[in-house]
């Protein structure tokens, strides 16, 4: 009887144990993306976004704390055809074609369990992470602050999930390192305590120097102007580092020399 009793609870242990360990935020896409269709002047879009999760959830923390990060990678490295997803009128449609060819992007998939595996997993050897240099990352921080055009001699920047600088500047991507730093740079925008508060001191600098006649061509160097504000600021470079260390162990890549 003794045997027959702990034999069940062996049993039911295992299964409860694997029921956990089964599952994965990849099961509750649902619940974590709203996709819907929107009309800006006579053009209409596709808009993605990533929406906080109740408490309760067990991937609440993960997902509530990592919206930015999260939605980074669903804007920049799924793949699911836009220009398809246009055809469906009825929102409902829209939204079950969408997560029908989300949960087919295992490019999407795969990184977003990578991030899971990493955060529930946070005493990973640091030897098999990815080693990245602060040069490096903050140079690749740089490129979110992005100035979009010139209105009345004035210039227009923004710091954006989707239009940024990196698709047409780094030839090497590093999609966690960059979901990581939009998600830090958003986060503290938000924060009422900003560590990067100077960023109208900086555009006062910058609007400062003549860079031309021809719009495009200012345009350019204006940018290239910031950039090279953006790599010397020591707020950015506070802030990459705070935020390296308070969430290094569910990185899956490692900063060398912090």
């Amino acid at each position: 009887m003794k045997k027959t009793v702990f034999l069940f609870i062996l049993i039911f242990l295992i299964v409860v144990n694997f029921l956990v360990s089964a599952d994965s935020i990849i099961n509750y896409l649902g619940q974590i993306i709203r996709v819907a269709k929107i009309k800006y002047g006579k053009k209409e879009f596709i808009v993605k976004m990533v929406i906080p999760l109740p408490e309760k959830n067990p991937f609440a923390e993960l997902v509530n704390k990592n919206t930015s990060y999260i939605n980074y990678l669903l804007v920049n490295f799924s793949k699911v055809n836009d220009k398809e997803l246009m055809k469906n009128s009825d929102s409902d449609k829209l939204e079950k074609a969408f997560f029908e060819e989300l949960k087919k992007d295992n490019n999407f998939i795969n990184l977003l369990k990578e991030f899971e595996y990493y955060y529930i997993n946070k005493n990973v050897s640091v030897e098999k992470k990815k080693v990245v240099s602060l040069e490096r990352v903050i140079e690749i921080a740089t490129k979110f602050f992005t100035i979009s055009k010139i209105v009345n001699d004035k210039y227009e920047m923004h710091i954006c999930v989707g239009i940024n600088l990196i698709r047409d500047t780094e030839k090497e991507r590093f999609p966690h390192v960059e979901a990581f730093l939009i998600n830090s740079i958003l986060n503290d925008m938000k924060s009422k305590k900003r560590v990067i508060d100077n960023l109208s001191e900086v555009m006062t600098n910058v609007e400062k120097l003549n860079f031309g006649i021809d719009k495009e061509k200012r345009l350019l160097r204006v940018q290239g102007a910031l950039l090279m504000k953006m790599f010397e600021n020591p707020k950015l470079r506070k802030l990459i580092v705070s935020e390296y260390r308070k969430n290094r162990k569910y990185l899956n890549f490692t900063i060398k020399g912090i």
